[in-house]
């Protein structure tokens, strides 16, 4: 997909009227619509891309003003929603623990805040999954830290939706980025989640990622793994996560 800045735009000017439209979010999609864009050739094959924005409860959330302005609710579970809007803009609110930061107790921000964007490759054609399994190499021009979730038969679960497989990449400075390959799934019957994993400069004593959705227990068994690092260079202490919303790097030009 190619972003469209003008819809974009008036999309965040009108979250950022109701005051939830998280700090430096425009400049972040700015830095993504540059052609030097490391993950432009991934951002082409996207269908839709989203900001996940932590907010302090999800039923406080001014819906029937993100109706008016053309979000359709979507996957909407207790303290988590997505709005779907035209052309592959969406945004997903979620006021329980979606982290092994929050799971673990250490995350600290202030609300709204951008926990990450998620690109969304729902081709699942031989070509884009060759796009997508670049991802790694990308990163690793940059030293920057790579997690992949599920792949070979085991999904990736978000409450009752499921994809089949996630690279979720850790700029330093900047804010996180989440790939994920496959159809998007819904089922009613299933109902599990995969935390975001931290980063593992964080130095988090291990991997497992179960249990948000406001519950400890889940339908995935899934641990992560760590396909590049950069934890020596990258070491953030947990006071410094709230720090994260400056632009930094973020994703733009050669390797440094």
């Amino acid at each position: 997909m190619k972003l469209n800045l003008n819809a974009i735009n008036i999309l965040a000017e009108s979250f950022d009227k109701i005051g939830y439209l998280p700090a430096n979010a425009k400049q972040y999609f700015l830095k993504m619509a540059d052609e030097e864009f490391v993950f432009s050739k991934q951002l082409a094959a996207a269908d839709s891309i989203h900001l996940h924005i932590k907010v302090a409860d999800v039923d406080e959330l001014p819906h029937t003003y993100i109706r008016r302005k053309g979000g359709e609710p979507q996957n909407a579970k207790e303290g988590y929603i997505k709005y779907a809007f035209a052309d592959g803009y969406n945004f997903i609110f979620s006021s329980i623990p979606v982290s092994q930061e929050e799971k673990a107790g250490i995350a600290s921000f202030q609300f709204p805040y951008l926990d990450h964007i998620g690109i969304d490759i729902r081709n699942e054609s031989d070509e884009a999954y060759a796009i997508y399994n670049e991802i790694p190499t990308l990163a690793g021009l940059k030293e920057w830290t790579v997690v992949k979730q599920g792949g070979g038969g085991i999904k990736v679960y978000c409450c009752h939706v499921q994809v089949n497989e996630k690279y979720w990449v850790y700029p330093p400075g900047s804010i996180y980025l989440e790939f994920a390959f496959g159809n998007l799934i819904v089922s009613e019957t299933v109902f599990g989640c995969d935390l975001r994993p931290a980063d593992p400069a964080l130095g988090l004593p291990e991997q497992n990622t179960q249990g948000c959705c406001g519950t400890e227990e889940n339908n995935s068994n899934h641990t992560s793994e760590i396909t590049a690092t950069n934890a020596e260079n990258s070491y953030y202490k947990p006071g410094d996560l709230k720090k994260f919303g400056s632009i930094g790097d973020f994703l733009v030009g050669s390797p440094s």
